[in-house]
């Protein structure tokens, strides 16, 4: 019996979403479309997906479905991370290596998006065309795409992103970039507290920056939701210089983690926030979203009052 490929691609992982269910058993969370204005109870198979997105018919023709399998892998690597430690502990201890692999995972998540997949496609403009000329001769762009992230998903380190031959200097720089940014990147778990959680919405990472008055645009810090009760935020060094009428949140929670040079691994405090941080966390998620957003309890959610 010839057993049936899966269709549905999440771009953020059912691992994730699971988190905001309230049926856990049948996989069931609340829904609001933002192209309908409806709320509706959705299963986490059913969104944050398209169909076939990475089927992969050109570079990996005796297995179209690798694409899909090696993000499954890496999922699963993160997973024991995330899951593990980063919604359980509020200690949490994570070697060097952890850190610039999950680093790496959730730069591949804004790669991997429904919205990216949009660049590299026959809708991109002109411009897009002519400068990915140089390294798609055939003006495939969505080709151009499969084949990095292809490629992308078998790294785990930027180092190995950078040696990677079949990876383009684009890519490449729009890792490193997602990565270290420009002055190095850190995790800060934030925890709510107070009577609304955390939603999820499809832009994944959002990516919070500030115009200077020279107009120069910098990159504070992106937001990854992992629960109701837990973000993660991928602060720039920078941020910690950035007035909190700015960057919203203190200095204490954006505080560094410590390095523990002796034994290569990283301490992350777990940072606790209150309900006007946690409000304006979930209005910027739902601004960046582009079809929908989700969340466990709509009496802990602060909806917009078309719903």
């Amino acid at each position: 019996m010839i057993s049936k490929e899966p269709i549905r691609h999440h771009y953020i992982p059912q691992f994730i979403l699971r988190n905001f269910c309230f049926d856990e058993d049948r996989h069931q969370l609340f829904y609001f479309d933002k192209k309908t204005s409806t709320l509706s109870i959705k299963q986490t198979r059913d969104i944050f997906m398209v169909k076939n997105l990475y089927r992969d018919e050109i570079n990996n023709s005796n297995d179209i479905m690798k694409i899909e399998k090696d993000m499954a892998q890496f999922e699963s690597e993160a997973a024991k991370i995330i899951t593990g430690r980063f919604l359980k502990e509020d200690e949490i201890s994570i070697s060097l290596e952890e850190d610039e692999r999950l680093k790496l995972f959730f730069a591949i998540m804004g790669f991997r998006s429904k919205l990216t997949s949009k660049t590299f496609s026959a809708e991109t403009s002109d411009e897009n065309k002519v400068f990915y000329s140089t390294y798609q001769k055939n003006g495939n762009l969505n080709d151009f795409w499969k084949r990095n992230l292809g490629n992308l998903l078998n790294c785990r380190s930027m180092r190995e992103v950078l040696e990677h031959q079949g990876i383009d200097d684009p890519i490449k720089a729009f890792v490193l970039r997602d990565i270290h940014g420009f002055t190095g990147l850190y995790f800060v778990v934030v925890e709510r507290r107070g009577s609304l959680d955390f939603l999820i919405g499809d832009g994944y990472p959002v990516m919070i920056t500030w115009t200077t008055v020279w107009g120069t645009e910098l990159h504070m810090y992106s937001i990854c939701p992992l629960s109701p009760d837990r973000i993660i935020l991928l602060a720039s060094n920078g941020v910690l210089g950035a007035p909190k009428s700015v960057a919203t949140f203190s200095n204490e929670v954006l505080k560094k983690p410590k390095l523990n040079s002796h034994s290569r691994s990283i301490t992350i405090r777990v940072k606790k926030i209150y309900e006007n941080e946690v409000k304006y966390v979930d209005d910027v998620l739902i601004k960046h979203s582009h079809d929908g957003y989700a969340f466990k309890d709509e009496s802990k959610i602060a909806l917009p009052h078309e719903v």
